[in-house]
């Protein structure tokens, strides 16, 4: 995966386009490779995987907009 730089230049009141990138597996598995940048250039990385059988699975599918397996996506920002 490559990195952009323009999060970089954004104001901190404006919300990024993508936290990360997120695909399904051939088992139907997503996975999210996440990322969240905060002041002081403190960074966080997460990589989550949501089998089929996990309680969110169908909330984090809803979010994504659907998934089918090998496909990927980004991710957009969840509202609080």
């Amino acid at each position: 995966m490559t990195e952009n730089n323009e999060s970089s230049h954004q104001s901190t009141d404006t919300a990024p386009r993508s936290i990360g990138v997120a695909w399904m597996e051939e088992d139907g598995t997503i996975s999210l490779q996440l990322r969240a940048e905060g002041p002081g250039k403190v960074v966080g990385d997460a990589l989550l995987t949501y089998p089929k059988t996990h309680p969110k699975y169908e909330d984090i599918l809803k979010h994504l907009g659907g998934l089918k397996p090998g496909e990927y996506k980004p991710v957009s920002p969840w509202n609080n």
